[in-house]
């Protein structure tokens, strides 16, 4: 078998198997071709995965199969963000949490609360049971670190504290950014009632935030209060992964729509309705809650810093019953055409103005 067999094969996998493979693959070969160009490549994978739809003269099934592919790429996404998230190195402890305890509070004594020791923390600490059945809670967020002074609060003033605290973490190594001023806003002109610095440094994988406030209550006069919390970035290899599932789950999306299509191209009505129908609801019910996962993954690379939720919260707070649901009438979908549906044995799909 020539390079060329071998291209053209690999690309002609797009389509469904039968015999309209082997004569597209010959009637290329016949071409005389050197290699596959761009363009023809294209092409191929283009029609080939139209043909994996079946249906030749509807156009809802393509609308059908994009959605749920896109429903079943933020689906893969997130789970290979999350099994890539389990490989990232755990918050700072010991000397490496006291190290930076010390740039920031020297000579201080310090608290440190850690919510868990678990990737994500909630309030509610749910078992796997309760997640499972009810998601979370809407403080569902990564687990981080805070530390702060024991006196809780600093003689002084905070403006020359923070300006100090920035050299310190420079001189350590850490990139720290421009400290902002906090406070709240005066209604009637708009203008920030300065209280407070708030500045972000990173280092090693580590984003540090540190924020100072004059206002919290019982700060005494000529003092501020003071935290500093530690949340760990997201590595390039977890986008990477996400990106790869998001890329596979539309995939494999795409092919089980064309599988249940093609598979009750020819049943009854009942048998087609049972598929089509849950299929769209369950759209309704999912789609909403994909296309705010995808918005947010895509936001988190553009604002940067340290996530502090996973881009698909969401969909296990506020939208976890009809998450269950939607996939549920998926199933059913799938269901119906493994147990009633009859492929189109031995009819090839047609794909009208097929071009190569």
């Amino acid at each position: 078998m020539s390079r060329l067999d071998v291209r053209y094969r690999l690309l002609l996998r797009a389509y469904p198997p039968g015999r309209r493979r082997g004569e597209l693959t010959d009637t290329l070969l016949e071409a005389g071709r050197g290699r596959p160009s761009v363009r023809e490549g294209l092409n191929l994978l283009r029609y080939g995965l139209r043909a994996r739809l079946g249906r030749p003269a509807s156009h809802a099934v393509v609308v059908l199969a994009t959605l749920i592919a896109v429903v079943a790429g933020v689906l893969g996404a997130a789970v290979t963000t999350r099994l890539a998230w389990e490989a990232v190195p755990a918050l700072p402890s010991g000397e490496r949490l006291a190290d930076i305890s010390g740039t920031v509070f020297p000579g201080l004594p310090t608290t440190t609360d850690k919510y868990t020791d678990e990737l994500f923390y909630d309030l509610r600490e749910p078992s796997l049971a309760k997640v499972l059945l009810t998601g979370h809670e809407e403080d569902f967020q990564f687990s981080d670190l805070i530390v702060w002074p024991d006196d809780r609060f600093l003689p002084g003033d905070y403006r020359q504290w923070t300006t100090a605290a920035q050299g310190r973490l420079v001189e350590a190594g850490w990139e720290v950014g421009e400290a902002q001023v906090t406070g709240a806003t005066w209604i009637a002109t708009g203008e920030i009632d300065d209280s407070g610095r708030l500045f972000t440094a990173t280092r090693d994988g580590l984003a540090l935030e540190i924020a100072t406030e004059t206002d919290v209550v019982d700060t005494p006069a000529g003092s501020f209060y003071v935290t500093a919390e530690i949340d760990r970035l997201t590595p390039g290899w977890v986008l990477a992964a996400g990106v790869s599932g998001l890329l596979v789950g539309a995939l494999l999306g795409w092919l089980a729509t064309g599988w249940v299509s093609r598979r009750t191209e020819l049943g009854s009505a009942r048998v087609r309705s049972l598929t089509r129908e849950p299929a769209w609801v369950a759209l309704v019910l999912l789609l909403p809650q994909a296309l705010l996962a995808l918005v947010g993954m895509i936001g988190q690379q553009v604002v940067g810093g340290a996530p502090h939720a996973p881009f698909w919260a969401l969909s296990v707070t506020y939208g976890y019953g009809c998450g269950l649901l939607g996939f549920v009438l998926f199933g059913v979908s799938v269901v119906t055409a493994a147990v009633a549906g009859r492929g189109a044995a031995g009819i090839e799909p047609v794909v009208t103005r097929e071009r190569l």
